[in-house]
Order: structure tokens, then C-alpha cells, then sequence
């Protein structure tokens, strides 16, 4: 079981990036790892001809109990416990969706991470927190994070293309009033900058 939760891992590290739409959305009541404001620090490689990259960053995401949609099933997704730590995987809900507001960044230069299907674990000593590392992605994108504040769109956050966010937002709307379960409706836009 463990070896093909691994296996279930290993193969979302080696998609280049999980859209909402590729993969079909499994909703599961669970315990998962929710990114959509997390604040992320760029993990620094130096390549072979001496360069530096950054392809993924580190998140701080919540830890959460409820209703989540993700890639996989709801049996791929269930915690892990190994050697003293607990493992999880990154998945979407609305949770925020009353508290925070979507921040846009249109810069197709904008530096953001990638979270929905990533590995996590939590901290040890704070179990409603864990860290997920991500692959970075360059393009516009929208968080629940950075406080409406422009000037965020320089710092890295977990994030979603619009495309990605609305579908996330609409599609979990959907389905948990489909079936008749609480739901926040989708984030509202923050205001424009004056």
C-alpha cells in the first residue's frame, strides 16, 4: 500500500504540470494540505554548466479536515505516517473563500508555484501546518494570498493560472451544492489598486 502511494507521488512529481481539467477531480473527506495562500521560498539548484535555477519551491500550507478535490483517489490520498512524520498531498477546496480575496497578478513574468497534487508534510510542531514542495511556474496568475497588495506579485505564492482558478472555484462550488453540502461561494476579485 505504502509503495503505491509513493508510486502515486513519484508519477504527479513527473508531470510537468497537472491541470484541473487533464485529470480527472476526486472529491474525498479527508485530512489534506491546502495551499491557495500559502507563501513559498524558492528551493535554489546549481546546475552542471555552474548556473542557478529555481524549479520548485517550498509552501507553507495549511492542514485541513473536510471536503477536498484532487487528483488520484481518496485512498492514493490519505496521510502517511513513516518514520516519525506525516505525509500528505496537496488537493483544493473553498475553505478561504469567505476570509480572502483573489489577488491577480497579470505578468506573464510572474514567478508562482504550482501546489494542486504536490507532496507535503507536516510540521511537527504544529500539525495544522505543513510544508509542500511545488514546481515553479512563470505566467499570470491568482492566489487567495499576499492581502490585495500588488507589490506580493514579487514574491512567490501557491497560485493558479485564472483559467485553473475558476474552474477549481466553479467546479467545487458545483459539486458540494450538487450535493447538498456547506460551500463557500467562489473568492471575490480584490479591489483595483487606487
Amino acid at each position: 500500500m505504502l509503495i503505491k502511494r509513493i508510486a502515486a507521488v513519484c508519477f504527479l512529481l513527473s508531470l510537468p504540470m497537472i491541470t484541473f481539467a487533464a485529470v480527472p477531480d476526486t472529491f474525498c473527506k479527508e485530512t489534506y494540505a491546502l495551499c491557495i495562500k500559502a507563501p513559498c521560498k524558492p528551493i535554489v539548484t546549481r546546475n552542471s554548466d555552474g548556473s542557478y535555477s529555481v524549479k520548485e519551491a517550498n509552501c507553507l500550507c495549511v492542514v485541513e479536515t473536510g471536503w477536498s478535490m484532487g487528483p488520484g483517489s481518496c485512498e492514493s490520498r490519505k496521510p502517511v505516517h513513516q518514520d516519525g512524520h506525516t505525509y500528505l498531498i496537496s488537493t483544493y477546496s473553498n475553505f478561504f473563500n469567505k476570509t480572502n480575496m483573489t489577488l491577480t497578478c497579470p505578468s506573464e513574468e510572474t514567478v508562482w508555484a504550482w501546489c494542486y497534487g504536490s507532496p507535503c508534510v507536516v510540521d511537527e510542531k504544529d500539525p495544522s501546518k505543513s510544508t509542500c514542495t511545488c514546481p515553479v511556474k512563470t505566467s499570470k496568475m491568482q492566489t487567495l494570498g499576499g492581502d490585495c497588495r500588488k507589490a506580493e506579485c514579487k514574491t512567490i505564492w501557491s497560485a493558479a493560472t485564472p483559467a485553473n482558478n475558476a474552474f477549481a472555484n466553479n467546479e467545487f462550488y458545483k459539486y458540494m451544492k450538487e450535493h447538498h453540502l456547506p460551500a463557500n461561494p467562489p473568492a471575490k476579485d480584490c479591489p483595483a489598486p487606487r
